[in-house]
């Protein structure tokens, strides 16, 4: 099955700039709890799409939109007149019915385009206290380490973390470069978040009974590291894992460094 049938060649074009602008490196790090859901992202193998609105930042696609209602009337009628061969006085007409009514039902698409999009959080950096604190489980839990060679994770997108100094002026950016609203919205967050050093994967929109599932190739799989307080029986089962897997990952197990409060590797 082709993934890009019945896509315009304006879509495509758009998807190939948007592919351009991947940049990850040789390894992307997600940070996993220690559970079931763990174990089975290695067994099937696969990784699971967050929603946006399941992230623990209420800013996720989210940013100062504008749209300047003077501005989107002017190019209606530009696009009325060089596609639908309409003349101004006509399309002038046709312009001046879009009011605020209409910008409110366009921010409510927008909300529900968000609602309905996904990502893949991954991390470069394998080795942060505060993401095997926040997000592996308090250190109890696994980081798993995919080569960017492989789908999806050779799409992965660098996060800028920046907080907002203005609006974004909505029509314009779709005018200049539509793949600028990846840069300004789906791959931005606060200045604050900067230690996550992360990559994503925008993927979406879903309808309501998608799995949010995305299978992965197992040889996809380059490190399982295990956390510095990882129980026993959750350490035995994806080693276990690990060593069964086709294309043998590194194991490795963390530790800590009291001298310099740092994570330690060893390599089991």
């Amino acid at each position: 099955m082709n993934p890009f049938a019945g896509m315009s060649p304006r879509q495509l074009g758009l998807l190939s700039r948007l592919i351009e602008k991947a940049n990850p490196p040789p390894i992307l790090y997600r940070y996993r709890r220690a559970s079931e859901w763990s174990i089975k992202e290695l067994t099937i193998p696969e990784v699971h799409i967050a929603g946006v609105e399941d992230m623990n930042d209420p800013f996720e696609y989210r940013a100062p939109l504008a749209i300047d209602l003077h501005k989107l009337r002017d190019s209606m009628v530009a696009y009325a007149q060089e596609h639908l061969g309409m003349d101004r006085v006509e399309a002038q007409k046709e312009a001046a019915s879009v009011d605020q009514n209409y910008l409110m039902l366009t921010q409510e698409r927008i909300e529900a385009l968000r609602s309905a999009s996904g990502l893949v959080c991954c991390s470069s950096n394998s080795l942060s206290n505060r993401m095997w604190a926040y997000y592996a489980d308090a250190h109890k839990g696994i980081c798993v380490g995919y080569n960017t060679e492989f789908s999806p994770f050779c799409f992965g997108l660098e996060v800028t973390y920046r907080d907002p100094d203005g609006p974004i002026d909505l029509l314009d950016t779709l005018k200049r470069d539509p793949t600028l609203l990846s840069d300004l919205v789906s791959c931005r967050k606060g200045a604050e978040w900067d230690f996550e050093q992360e990559f994503r994967i925008p993927v979406g929109p879903f309808s309501k009974d998608h799995t949010r599932l995305l299978p992965i190739q197992p040889e996809a799989i380059a490190e399982i590291r295990l956390g510095a307080k990882i129980r026993p029986d959750f350490k035995e089962k994806i080693v276990s894992i690990g060593r069964g897997l086709p294309h043998k990952p590194r194991i490795i197990q963390m530790g800590c460094d009291d001298q310099s409060f740092s994570l330690t590797e060893t390599i089991l």
